[in-house]
């Protein structure tokens, strides 16, 4: 175990019913009654399909777990988060969350007090420390429902926590939907949303080609059942699919793939991910087809999409952003 797992065995209380959230890592060392989840897909499959349980579409648990978890980098999903194992977990419920120092914020301690009255943390241990929530407040101090609503261009976005810009509009994404029209001439068959978060790009697509066949995908439970509730609120049909990259789709299938794609996986920075899905975007689209990317301007995607994908040209620049176009081989 690294050190955070260290810790959260360490400074959990005895109990005999746990739930593992977002550290599959500590599955060997939690007993026989444990229930656990991952919102990465890439994460789950560390997970017995018996014991998953999502904190965010689970009811009343039968047994009164000490969760133990993993502290997102997000207020908003941290928010989230808590209201619903406020709702979940009974009077005698303790959360013992662990993390790196450095990704620590006094912040997550004011979120936490919005949903608990005691809340405390550990001394810190090799660059890791454990705070712990219990007593749930019987009067929440709530700032607001989630999955949260937004209407980006007459569209009604809904996200959860954790999802890129949350239910808003992101600078470059903003630059790449200005070349929608662009897109769309390019769209011959299926078009794929790769890394489909909150679902705003998959929405405009399905908005401007009603009768083409629209994907949205991402690693995140938490994206792909942001763009299903996105889909829903504007009526329009897009076939969401959570899993790595394009795994969902055959060699050769796809007419135009659009994404704005990450550049970290959780804290950490990390271009692999996102090599491996442009990989993947080359081996399902067809040839001919065409990748629609956009990224900030100091990342190599230009060279990489040129390598893997095929002819590329610059379309838009400013000064943070870029969006390019690449031609499959």
């Amino acid at each position: 175990m690294d050190a955070v797992d260290e810790l959260i065995v360490a400074e959990s209380p005895q109990t005999d019913s746990v739930w593992v959230l977002g550290r599959p890592s500590l599955l060997p060392v939690a007993g026989d009654n444990v229930m656990a989840w991952a919102d990465d897909c890439r994460d789950l499959t560390a997970i017995p399909q018996a014991i998953r349980l999502n904190p965010l579409a689970a009811g009343a648990v039968s047994t009164n777990p000490v969760v133990w978890m993993g502290l997102p980098t997000g207020l908003d999903e941290l928010d989230e988060l808590f209201g619903n194992l406020w709702r979940t977990l009974g009077p005698e419920a303790h959360i013992v969350a662990g993390g790196r120092i450095k990704h620590m914020s006094r912040s997550m301690n004011d979120v936490a007090a919005r949903w608990f009255n005691d809340v405390h943390a550990s001394l810190g241990v090799r660059k890791a420390r454990v705070l712990h929530f219990s007593s749930p407040r019987e009067r929440p101090a709530i700032t607001g429902e989630w999955p949260r609503t937004n209407t980006v261009n007459g569209l009604t976005i809904r996200a959860h926590g954790g999802v890129f810009h949350t239910a808003g509009l992101d600078a470059g994404t903003s630059l790449l939907l200005d070349h929608l029209d662009d897109v769309a001439a390019d769209v011959d068959s299926d078009v794929v949303d790769l890394g489909c978060g909150n679902g705003v790009i998959s929405a405009h697509l399905a908005q401007r080609l009603p009768h083409a066949c629209v994907h949205a995908t991402d690693v995140s439970w938490q994206a792909v059942d942001s763009t299903r509730l996105t889909a829903d609120a504007n009526g329009l049909s897009i076939v969401t699919h959570w899993c790595d990259g394009l795994a969902d789709l055959p060699d050769d299938s796809v007419g135009v793939v659009v994404t704005n794609p990450p550049f970290h996986r959780g804290t950490a920075q990390d271009h692999a991910p996102t090599v491996a899905m442009l990989t993947d975007a080359a081996r399902a689209l067809h040839p001919g087809g065409t990748l629609w990317c956009v990224f900030n301007n100091h990342l190599p995607w230009a060279s990489h999409v040129k390598r893997l994908i095929g002819p590329t040209r610059q379309v838009a620049r400013n000064r943070q952003y870029t969006v390019i176009r690449a031609v499959r081989r």
